[in-house]
């Protein structure tokens, strides 16, 4: 009888050992159900330019149909089917304006003491703090949290997205004397946004609640289910790996700022306000998304080194795959999204 209570002691102890296991396996195959088939597409575009399959027309083609008509349609058609009163929330809509600015100031400060030579300091902090939302932020915000994540990153990427137009522009337009900021340029492109504007009219016609025709709905619905996956294909083909050759210590900090630093401060900033579950994710998910396409667009227009913003494009984008998934399945072990 002496010896029964540590033989059941041990295994008990055994027994919840094993359940844990099970559990953080569990955890770890859910996870990579999110971020998973984000991995795929991306590396089946690369594949299937190496492969001669796709080509630079297809990339430049598909890119137009999807920020000009696909991804607004899947915003509008998302959105426009929500109850504001019990979605839209003012403070986590200025929080998401904060979290933007205060990585841009950081990446600024980190730009001014690490970087050289000076002119590139603009293009390393656009591609510190600007997320890839519309492509990466929405794709795994709607993988790991379905409808609800993806109007809620929807609804944040409005204003991020205005916030990273501006401050992009200010920083680059501070390292290139030679090019004047054009803030009528800059309130036009916000202005004229497709993603922006869908989203504003989705909003209105959430709010008025207008009927949607049905034909129109399925239509969209077909158009929008075209966005995620022919813009993940498009970023895995514009992807060149050479460019990894050409990799500085300036690449290097740019990734830690980028998929781990930064991220980790505005997701710790978030859980000290109370932000938990579904929120807390989506914030994590969407600061985390690797430095957006369009920061290689701004870049060339203004002067800069282009093939250092497509450098750092790339190895966020790769990545940030692999920080992603981490960090979502440390918040879902500690129970916290």
């Amino acid at each position: 009888m002496r010896n029964s209570a540590p033989d059941d002691t041990f295994t008990a102890l055994e027994l919840n050992e094993k359940v844990s296991a099970v559990l953080y396996l569990s955890l770890l195959a859910e996870t990579f159900t999110v971020t998973g088939p984000i991995f795929v597409l991306v590396l089946l575009g690369l594949i299937l330019k190496r492969l001669d399959f796709i080509d630079d027309q297809f990339v430049v083609v598909s890119s137009r149909l999807v920020f000009s008509l696909c991804l607004p349609v899947l915003l509008f058609t998302t959105i426009s089917d929500i109850d504001l009163a019990s979605t839209l929330a003012l403070n986590l809509l200025s929080f998401s304006g904060f979290g933007a600015a205060l990585t841009f100031a950081i990446s600024w400060l980190v730009a001014i003491l690490l970087v050289q030579p000076r002119i590139d300091r603009g293009v390393f902090v656009q591609a510190s703090f600007r997320s890839n939302l519309g492509v990466v932020g929405l794709a795994l915000c709607a993988n790991a949290y379905g409808t609800e994540g993806l109007v809620l990153a929807s609804l944040l990427m409005a204003v991020m997205t205005i916030v990273y137009n501006i401050l992009s522009v200010v920083v680059l337009s501070y390292y290139n004397a030679a090019r004047a900021i054009s803030w009528r340029g800059v309130l036009f492109d916000i202005a004229t946004n497709p993603l922006i504007v869908a989203i504003l009219l989705a909003l209105i016609v959430s709010g008025l609640r207008l009927p949607i025709p049905l034909v129109l709905e399925r239509t969209g619905a077909y158009l929008g289910s075209l966005a995620l996956p022919l813009a993940l294909l498009g970023t895995g083909a514009s992807m060149n790996l050479r460019a990894l050759r050409h990799s500085s210590s300036v690449t290097l900090l740019c990734i830690l700022l980028k998929t781990l630093l930064l991220p980790l401060l505005i997701t710790w900033l978030a859980w000290l306000l109370g932000y938990r579950d579904l929120t807390l994710g989506v914030l994590f998910l969407l600061f985390m998304s690797p430095t957006a396409t369009a920061s290689f667009i701004m870049v060339k227009s203004m002067g800069g080194n282009d093939a250092l913003a497509a450098n750092l494009i790339m190895t966020t984008t790769l990545v940030s795959l692999v920080t992603g998934s981490l960090g979502l399945f440390l918040l879902r072990v500690l129970a916290l999204a």
